[in-house]
């Protein structure tokens, strides 16, 4: 069965990759568009990039840090420069306020290694 429910994914890294920094990430988006963030328009969102979130407040518009990365003008692709380590990477979709919808659409929690 297809589900209907929208659904944010990488497309191009997955969970267990060695990465070099910096290191492109394209973000996937199905059942829902893109709309850059301020614009009122149903059933569309824009991405934030999660680095190493443990806890999220669904209820409360996502903050802007080094670790939430916003992308309000509606980019579905970034470079990203991490020092070498292991890292948590996650999606999430924010509305035109950058508050998670209801329900959240999320993506799975993905591990990476930073090699250099």
């Amino acid at each position: 069965m297809i589900s209907s429910q929208p659904k944010v994914y990488f497309i191009n890294i997955e969970d267990g990759d060695s990465l070099e920094s910096p290191f492109l990430v394209q973000f996937g988006l199905s059942n829902m568009g893109i709309a850059p963030a301020g614009i009122d328009k149903a059933n569309t969102g824009h991405h934030h990039l999660l680095i190493d979130v443990e806890d999220i407040n669904f209820n409360m518009p996502i903050p802007s840090s080094s670790n939430h990365i916003h992308f309000g003008g509606g980019q579905t692709e970034t470079l990203v420069t991490l020092s070498p380590g292991e890292y948590s990477l996650q999606l999430l979709v924010g509305d035109k306020f950058h508050i998670p919808h209801n329900p959240p659409v999320i993506s799975e929690k993905i591990k990476v290694t930073v090699t250099r």
